[in-house]
């Protein structure tokens, strides 16, 4: 039975119209459903309700941090549930391995069970005024109405990092999930309406416009949304970025991709190296922003490291998502593959080809491309994002070649490390430029609970997950005079 998707706009759930759009299944090209495409009117009754629902959500003399936190424990308790149905949902959808989709679902748990305890923290901070009569403190006021507009390939998890910190914040959100897992994202909001109802949370607060992009950079531009929120490409974070910078009032959190490495040292664990670079290159079908393009191994241990690769590499089955047996699914859509194509062939004008594997489009499945070359600036295999599975190993002589080549990209998401030495650990850790650094693990594999976002092209400097929190909410100061005096600070004289 194809599935219905739905606006969730004031609180209340649209109907299915004629202006819909296909949900395809990437692994069969089955259509899964039909979802609307929001008019601008639809947005803009969107953004009224959140703007009228911040007046209550927002005011902490109605809704305090603890209560708004409440609502969001009860939504973890109702995902718990649903873990499963969640999970199958998104591998329809996205093509993800199932034991992928069900640590997607567990993510957003995790996310929410943070934003949850977020309820409980100090919202400020008391501080000494160097007037004895005189108090000072910090006071935390939400900043306004976000928009959330989340990629396919995180469908769950990635909204949880981002409308989680803005509602326990006070900050109402318009959600736009990508138009290639709306379902993913629909349930999500379906059961965060669950939960509001039992907490009486004013409507509006939460609504989802589904649709594609020019949904999107609508609700950018308009003038009643303050906080973007937005994972994705870079070409669209930085036209999001620029819309923002040029409002008074408008702020951009983006995370926008990365060119990155794992490089592997004389003294590395093989069989760790293997592992975590097959894990970094393939997992997802290389379609994570975290996934490494490239592979950069001292040179007295490359061909044994390649060999082994080599192997594992051909032993790694893509295919049916749902199968234990295999490691990753199909490529998104058409788009996905020629792109796939098409950097398969720019590579491999510059790169020696070490192992070449089948691509067809049935079901957009695609086995993984591996190439070597010697490190050569400004070609497009050090500079472009892959995300397709294609993977360059680059032999360099020792760990500063090494840095300076995963350093060399205008891009700083994320790379990793293989080597015992805890020297090389520590200015890796200190000279990496890259917002994830990761050591004798693969280059994906984010906690919640730590920051997540990128330096340069990868990000805004504002990481999202548990640091989104430091950006949502205004720090104001208040100052408090007990005294029947005025005593200025810094010896300013009070004389008139």
């Amino acid at each position: 039975m194809e599935k219905c998707g739905n606006n969730f706009i004031a609180g209340e759930w649209g109907h299915h119209d004629l202006h819909s759009l296909a949900n395809v299944n990437p692994a069969t090209g089955d259509v899964i459903g039909y979802f609307p495409a929001t008019t601008k009117e639809e947005v803009n009754s969107a953004v009224d309700s959140a703007n009228e629902a911040f007046k209550e959500w927002g005011d902490p003399s109605r809704w305090s941090w603890v209560k708004r936190a409440e609502v969001i424990d009860d939504l973890v308790q109702l995902i718990k549930s649903e873990i499963e149905n969640i999970a199958r949902l998104i591998t329809l959808e996205s093509g993800k391995h199932i034991n992928e989709a069900v640590a997607d679902v567990v993510e957003g748990i995790h996310m929410l069970q943070y934003c949850a305890s977020r309820g409980r923290h100090p919202i400020g901070y008391k501080i000494s005024s160097e007037i004895p009569e005189k108090d000072a403190e910090t006071h935390l006021s939400p900043r306004g109405v976000c928009t959330v507009i989340t990629p396919w390939n995180f469908p769950f998890a990635i909204p949880t990092w981002l409308i989680g910190p803005a509602l326990v914040s006070g900050c109402p959100v318009i959600f736009k999930p990508s138009e290639e897992t709306p379902f993913s994202g629909q349930v999500l909001v379906e059961l965060f309406d669950r939960a509001a109802r039992k907490h009486n949370v004013p409507k509006g607060v939460l609504n989802l416009v589904h649709g594609r992009g020019d949904v999107g950079e609508y609700l950018v531009r308009h003038e009643g949304t303050v906080g973007q929120l937005f994972t994705g490409s870079y070409a669209v974070g930085s036209k999001v970025k620029q819309i923002a910078a040029s409002h008074h009032e408008k702020f951009s959190v983006c995370e926008m991709g990365g060119k990155n490495s794992l490089i592997v040292l004389k003294d590395a664990n093989m069989e760790l190296a293997v592992r975590a670079a097959v894990f970094s290159a393939f997992k997802t079908t290389h379609q994570r922003c975290v996934s490494a393009d490239l592979i950069i191994v001292e040179e007295s241990v490359e061909p044994e490291f390649t060999k082994q690769f080599l192997e594992m590499t051909a032993r790694v089955k893509f295919g049916n998502p749902f199968d234990p047996d295999v490691f990753a699914g199909p490529l998104i859509n058409e788009r996905a593959m020629n792109k796939h194509l098409s950097n398969g062939s720019e590579i491999l004008s510059e790169a020696e080809a070490l192992k070449l594997g089948y691509a067809h489009r049935v079901g957009f499945f695609a086995e993984p491309n591996v190439f070597r070359m010697k490190y050569r600036p400004n070609t497009f295999t050090l500079r472009q994002e892959f995300f397709t599975p294609n993977v360059v190993i680059i032999p360099v002589k020792d760990f500063e070649e090494a840095l300076f080549v995963a350093n060399d990209t205008e891009y700083g998401l994320s790379m990793a490390l293989i080597t015992e030495d805890y020297r090389k650990m520590r200015e890796f850790k200190i000279r990496g430029k890259a917002g994830l650094k990761y050591v004798n693990l693969p280059s994906i594999g984010a906690e919640v609970h730590l920051p997540f976002g990128g330096m340069r092209r990868s990000g805004t400097g504002m990481p999202s997950a548990a640091w989104l929190f430091n950006y949502l909410s205004h720090e104001s100061a208040f100052t408090i005079n007990y005294g029947t005096d005025i005593k200025m600070a810094q010896g300013l004289s009070a004389k008139i």
